[in-house]
């Protein structure tokens, strides 16, 4: 089926549409995404990815051009356009402008498109299996908090994973400290305690892990390896897939995954 993809304020059937070659995103990654979950034909936790897009778009000097209402009707006219009931949005954000690395103007331009998948969330049947990757470390930085398009150690994080026979690696900052997977913000559980890394620790600004924050008394703390030896659950949240339980880390079998299930049917409320 030919669908329909969005360029700012337009719908274009997708194979009528193209990046030019000196694309600023392709070029120098000079851009960022968001990926939001589609429910019963509606974008889920919309405005705080718009909060992210925003900040994001301050924090990169590009000049946003849309409103939330704005985007939110966009959103909603692509999804029935393309007849989508549950599913995703993918957009990608990229400065328009001509010039090498110095750009010309700082104009934000944007394509979004859909695709068809779970009408809401599913938890894991099977507990996940997770190692840890070495080979990039991230940056304790305010932009390792984005979802840029250079996201080359997550590429490679879920390279090793697989040629490991793991389901996701854990991804480690500049301090040695465990901050994320290739995919998804973590969580580990320490008697009646959840705990998630800090931003400042370099992981990325996720709004699943923002809307749990918000729903339950989660505490921010680095997280060390032999913390995840020492815990009783770990579960792994990102907007597309909701929660997801893990079973095991290396030799490390967890025997609990019932926070992660609460967190999953509130979520799912």
């Amino acid at each position: 089926m030919n669908k329909f993809i969005l360029h700012n304020h337009d719908l274009l059937r997708e194979d009528s549409f193209s990046l030019k070659i000196n694309n600023r995103s392709f070029l120098y990654s000079d851009g960022f995404f968001e990926s939001i979950k589609v429910i019963n034909s509606r974008c889920f936790n919309l405005e705080t990815h718009f909060n992210r897009i925003t900040k994001t778009a301050e924090l990169f000097k590009m000049k946003i051009s849309f409103s939330f209402s704005e985007l939110q009707s966009l959103l909603d006219n692509l999804i029935v356009k393309n007849k989508i009931v549950g599913g995703s949005v993918r957009m990608v954000f990229y400065r328009d402008s001509e010039g090498k690395y110095f750009p010309e103007e700082n104009k934000m331009c944007f394509v979004a498109e859909t695709e068809t998948s779970l009408n809401g969330f599913n938890i894991n049947k099977n507990g996940l299996n997770l190692g840890i990757f070495t080979d990039i470390r991230k940056d304790k930085s305010k932009y390792s908090n984005c979802k840029t398009t250079n996201a080359v150690i997550s590429v490679l994080a879920s390279i090793y994973a697989k040629e490991n026979n793991w389901d996701d690696c854990l991804l480690l900052n500049t301090e040695n400290n465990i901050i994320e997977s290739s995919n998804s913000n973590l969580f580990i559980v320490k008697g009646d305690r959840i705990i998630t890394p800090p931003i400042a620790d370099g992981c990325v600004d996720g709004t699943m892990r923002s809307f749990i924050k918000n729903q339950f008394d989660v505490e921010e703390e680095s997280i060390s390896k032999e913390d995840l030896f020492s815990v009783d659950d770990v579960f792994l949240t990102n907007a597309i897939k909701g929660v997801r339980w893990v079973e095991s880390f290396n030799e490390k079998k967890y025997q609990s995954h019932k926070v992660a299930r609460l967190v999953f049917d509130i979520i799912n409320s």
